[in-house]
């Protein structure tokens, strides 16, 4: 009884680790932070930090030099190990630290 359960214990260890593990499941939660990452620029109207690791995956985010009328472009790009996993566009309408 004790050996089946071992067994049962390891093999959902396993489905779990390679489930949660696959390259599938890896792009989805990036662009759900993507998402995250992007409508937090949109409400608060300006950028906190340039790059941002979470989760192993580095996040940079790249303002646009050519802006018109209070809006600006930011492209935000994620990748892990030099391998690129999600970019977002984001056109926000830009706003200082101080208000």
């Amino acid at each position: 009884m004790v050996i089946i359960m071992i067994v049962f214990t390891l093999g959902i260890r396993i489905f779990n680790n390679v489930l949660y593990s696959s390259p599938a499941s890896k792009k989805i939660q990036v662009q759900q932070q993507l998402d995250v990452f992007s409508k937090a620029v949109q409400q608060k109207g300006y950028l906190e930090q340039p790059e941002m690791v979470v989760d192993s995956v580095h996040y940079k985010f790249t303002v646009d030099s050519n802006s018109a009328s209070g809006l600006k472009h930011i492209e935000i790009i994620a990748s892990q190990h030099d391998q690129q996993l999600g970019h977002t566009d984001v056109l926000y309408k830009s706003k200082s630290h101080e208000e």
